[in-house]
């Protein structure tokens, strides 16, 4: 009987080149081999194992993009995908028209072994991405594995390598005309959007993706360490777990090299290796031994407290293991196992919040007593071992700094209503807090909660204070891409950006913007714009993080229409409005993006109470591949900041608005 599945693998590893000016490398057919064996001995039950394998003279460019169309093109909607490139890596300038793909002005290359010969160009990371897209479309599942440098990001150096190591980079790309660029690439604008790949990168753009002797042969590191993670972990782990592994073997034994994920904020990161089905899922802390201590990817710019008694634990680990937060940093901080705990070198921990010395948000409890005293107690041992909850703290109205947070009154019903500190009411009335009520009632303040802590995060000493800007644009009639130049909107008298419906002949058309993130500072800045909702949800597939460039901008879901509708099922009604609240973090070195998700309030038994949408999810057009890259920062002090900007989407009271 015929296999019910099929996994097309395109293996390509080049260390001989054509051109005299791109150097030889020692690893990359090595990696090719040991990702063939790999594949060989753990291709799961019932799938076939269709593989092409090109080493050296035979992966020249028009080879890899025939492979890529002809072999992995014929995967069908139930099977899998796997392109493996080892070899040398280049960048090359954004043209103007494309802006909006890099913030950084550079995209990557891979380096073919006849490339820079005969006016043979390489193969920039668009063109692959778009070749995949093709394949994407009706494959079941698409993967990407780039051990080369620039496989995240681009920097106009190319480093020189850490002793007893090669790195895989050569000089910038000489500049290309249209005609040399592949036909998909160039009519991609017109073409509908196809699902994403994942893709698993070697490095960060400044950095060099590098190769040595391990286990007694010449192996790209990124290489030899995801596949040692895939033979400890196996393939049921998920691209997240496998990354966070093969950072931790990198970056033992290379200070200039951390492996990335993308894209950050698609579920595709969080499935299992070669599947199209979800791993389970993980904490959004991760624990991991780095150098020469255990640290954790969570820190200041992330709200963590800083003080004695902050611990983090492994989930559902049994015996409690737990280690104490030692020292903040902006985007990690470092920990100390507790309890005799002696956990191995070689493991990723996920890991929760298990202690805080004062929870960050104060809510004011006031109105009914009987009310009041129930939800007080309930707060007060909401948390781990009947301990005090970790989120928020409640305070009796008599209680010094209750204006600093929320406000819930009791009224004589025992239900309860929530305000934030400008008055404006968070949510519905939650009914009966009284007995077992309370618990309920605590559960939604405790993610109104992490929420506010999200929202209020700011930094009163930071010298990055106004570096860049949040720009909301209007879409006019014909605009495909957000407009580089394009002035943004002004705020108005409120503070806010009312988006306002318009009345047409066919009934109400929503308003259709661009987000815009200026960075206007001399340096490169890493970037995450967060969507916080009234369903209290805290969402980052807008901009998931990336670097900006110097004076160049970034734009949100790669510079697509945002159209800011109301949700399913809301008419849109004179007087209806939902608001958003759009987060920007800036950052000197790159943060995860992870530790700020949040559901939103309404995902469970909450929903109907909950019903204002999330900006992302009321998007016109979704956004295409994000490409395979990312940047990086350098070392040094890190500093950090925030902005905030509120949309108010809303139906004019007038048929006829200003």
């Amino acid at each position: 009987m015929p296999n019910d599945t099929r996994l097309y693998a395109l293996l390509v590893g080049i260390n001989e080149y054509a051109a005299p000016s791109v150097p030889t490398l020692r690893g990359c057919v090595n990696d090719i081999r040991h990702a063939r064996t790999y594949l060989e001995h753990h291709t799961a039950d019932g799938t076939e194992l269709r593989l092409l394998v090109l080493l050296d003279a035979a992966a020249t460019r028009d080879a890899i993009i025939e492979a890529v169309r002809s072999h992995l093109g014929s995967a069908g909607a139930a099977d899998t995908v796997l392109f493996w490139f080892s070899g040398h890596g280049s960048e090359a300038h954004v043209p103007d028209s494309a802006w909006f793909t890099e913030p950084t002005g550079l995209l990557q290359t891979l380096v073919c072994a006849d490339s820079r010969t005969h006016g043979v160009p390489d193969l920039w990371d668009k063109e692959l991405s778009v070749l995949l897209d093709h394949v994407a479309a009706r494959a079941g599942h698409v993967a990407v594995v780039l051990d080369s440098c620039h496989s995240d990001g681009a920097t106009r150096d190319v480093t020189a390598p850490e002793p007893g190591m090669l790195t895989r980079a050569v000089a910038e790309a000489p500049p290309r005309t249209r005609d040399s660029l592949i036909p998909e690439l160039t009519v991609r604008a017109a073409a509908p959007h196809v699902p994403d790949h994942v893709a698993l990168a070697a490095a960060r753009s400044f950095e060099p993706a590098q190769e040595a002797r391990l286990d007694r042969q010449w192996r790209g590191l990124f290489s030899w360490a995801l596949l040692r993670a895939l033979h400890r972990r196996g393939a049921a782990a998920g691209y997240r777990d496998l990354i966070a592994a093969a950072q931790t073997d990198v970056e033992r034994r290379s200070g200039r090299q951390v492996p990335q994920l993308r894209p950050l904020a698609s579920p595709l990161a969080d499935h299992a290796f070669l599947n199209s089905t979800l791993a389970r899922p993980g904490a959004p802390m991760r624990m991991r031994w780095v150098r020469d201590s255990w640290e954790i990817d969570a820190g200041a710019v992330h709200g963590l407290p800083v003080g004695d008694g902050v611990r983090v634990g492994v989930r559902d680990s049994s015996p409690a293991r737990e280690a104490e937060v030692i020292e903040v940093h902006p985007e990690r901080s470092l920990v100390v196992p507790l309890h005799g705990w002696s956990p191995s070198v070689d493991d990723q921990f996920p890991v929760v919040l298990t202690a805080v010395p004062l929870p960050p948000v104060a809510v004011a409890v006031t109105g009914d007593p009987a009310g009041v005293a129930s939800l007080l107690t309930a707060v007060r041992t909401a948390g781990p071992g009947r301990q005090s909850s970790l989120h928020v703290r409640a305070l009796a109205d008599s209680d010094t700094g209750a204006h600093q947070g929320l406000h819930a009154m009791v009224d004589r019903d025992g239900a309860m209503t929530l305000t934030d500190r400008d008055g404006e009411q968070m949510g519905r009335r939650i009914p009966d807090v009284r007995g077992a009520g309370a618990r309920r009632a605590v559960a939604v303040l405790e993610h109104i909660a992490c929420w506010q802590h999200v929202l209020d995060l700011e930094n009163d000493v930071s010298r990055l204070a106004g570096a860049v800007r949040i720009e909301i644009v209007d879409a006019e009639p014909g605009d495909i891409r957000a407009p580089a130049m394009r002035p943004g909107r002004r705020p108005d008298r409120d503070g806010r950006h009312h988006l306002r419906y318009r009345r047409t002949a066919g009934g109400w058309e929503p308003p259709e913007i661009f987000v815009r993130l200026h960075n206007t500072s001399d340096r490169r800045l890493y970037c995450v714009l967060l969507d916080l909702n009234s369903r209290f949800r805290v969402d980052h597939s807008l901009f998931p993080g990336d670097f900006i460039g110097p004076g160049r901008h970034g734009a949100a879901v790669s510079g697509r229409r945002i159209r800011a509708a109301l949700p399913d099922g809301m008419r849109p009604e004179p007087g209806i409005r939902v608001r958003d609240r759009l987060k920007l973090i800036v950052a000197e070195r790159q943060f995860s993006a992870q530790p700020f998700r949040l559901p939103a309030l309404g995902a469970g038994p909450e929903r109907a109470a909950f019903d204002a949408p999330d900006l992302a999810e009321r998007l016109g057009a979704v956004a295409a591949f994000r490409d395979l890259v990312d940047a990086g920062a350098g070392d040094g002090t890190y500093d950090w900041t925030t902005d905030t900007v509120s949309l108010v989407t809303e139906v004019p009271l007038s048929r006829h608005p200003h």
